[in-house]
């Protein structure tokens, strides 16, 4: 990155620090678009696929995945950095942290508005980190959700060598009885079931949630950037062992995981907030170019609100011996009653 760009951009980024924006247009949330990220994230729950199983679950319209607003995150962080803060390349700046507030479920039809302002700036050894923060509202000008996101610019690539790992077992399409998931599902070539249910009662602090994985390739790299408009995907590559890979977005693993999440409780909109820490050198996911890379999630819940009936659940992310997150929490919500 040349110096005297980055200069100017810290020097914009300190300037606008407690200033307020709006993205420049709306963004409609359209149903073709939500099943390609539905597939993009491996996320197979019929209410993101058909308008029939949405209305099962008390919804008038398909339902988006929970991470779906980072489609206009992205386009958020993009008019920051070719408005704003310009001296900045796009490929140069990963997320340090994330936290995602979840007001509603986002369905097909709505239209969002993205506000966001710069919050922080600071420079950190030879980073700078410059903290964003925005709200979504949707057409009748009600917030649905807010984000608060920690981006780093500068430093070195790095990277280690992949360990090889046993893969995890995966489902059959058999398990998939609804012909139109069962068909993206075999599109996808990732395949992933919903874990055992859980109810609310059942749970205490402590109790141990069931392991799942999951299978990253680099087709699912090409499928997650044309769903959120990633351009810079390719260029996050580095050489581990002479072997040419890719790091997969921190916001994928994060989509993968809130669908982990939600898997074991049966409900696509039971992820209400979710926050994420990442280390751009050192938790990171490795995905060489002509293998899958896998990922085990377990979890744990580590506080449980029963008058709000929600808990809490700390998240392990782990990939060729890595882990993927420095902390991740998430919390769900058994308050609102929908059917099966």
């Amino acid at each position: 990155m040349n110096t005297d760009a980055r200069s100017t951009a810290a020097e914009q980024a300190r300037a606008l620090v407690g200033h307020h924006y709006r993205c420049a247009g709306s963004f409609p949330v359209e149903r073709g678009r939500i099943r390609e990220f539905a597939r993009a994230v491996q996320a197979y729950h019929p209410a993101h696929w058909q308008e029939s199983a949405a209305a099962r679950w008390g919804f008038d319209a398909l339902v988006a995945p929970p991470t779906f607003g980072a489609l206009v995150w992205q386009q958020a962080r993009r008019e920051v950095l070719e408005r704003l803060i310009t001296g900045y390349r796009a490929d140069r700046v990963v997320h340090v942290d994330q936290t995602l507030e979840i007001g509603r479920p986002l369905l097909a039809g709505d239209v969002l508005n993205c506000d966001f302002s710069i919050e922080s700036f600071r420079h950190f050894r030879s980073f700078d980190v410059v903290t964003v923060s925005g709200a979504l509202t949707d057409q009748h000008g009600k917030p649905v959700q807010t984000c608060s996101t920690a981006l780093l610019v500068g430093g070195r690539e790095t990277g280690g060598a992949p360990a090889r790992t046993r893969p995890v077992a995966r489902a059959g399409l058999t398990e998939y009885a609804d012909p139109v998931v069962r068909a993206a599902v075999r599109r996808s070539g990732q395949p992933r079931a919903e874990g055992p249910h859980i109810d609310f009662d059942d749970l205490a602090v402590n109790t141990v949630l069931p392991t799942a994985g999951a299978t990253v390739t680099a087709r699912d790299l090409a499928n997650y950037a044309l769903a959120v408009g990633d351009t810079e995907v390719d260029r996050r590559r580095f050489t581990a062992s002479g072997r040419p890979v890719r790091v997969a977005p921190g916001q994928l693993v994060l989509a993968l995981a809130t669908g982990y999440v939600s898997s074991w409780t049966r409900d696509p909109a039971a992820v209400v907030k979710f926050w994420a820490e990442f280390a751009n050198h050192v938790h990171y996911l490795a995905v060489p170019r002509f293998e899958g890379a896998d990922i085990e999630f377990n979890g744990r819940v580590i506080a449980c609100d029963r008058r709000r009936r929600t808990a809490t659940i700390a998240i392990d992310a782990r990939s060729q011996g890595r882990k993927l997150f420095g902390y991740a929490t998430a919390e769900v919500s058994f308050a609102a009653t929908r059917g099966r």
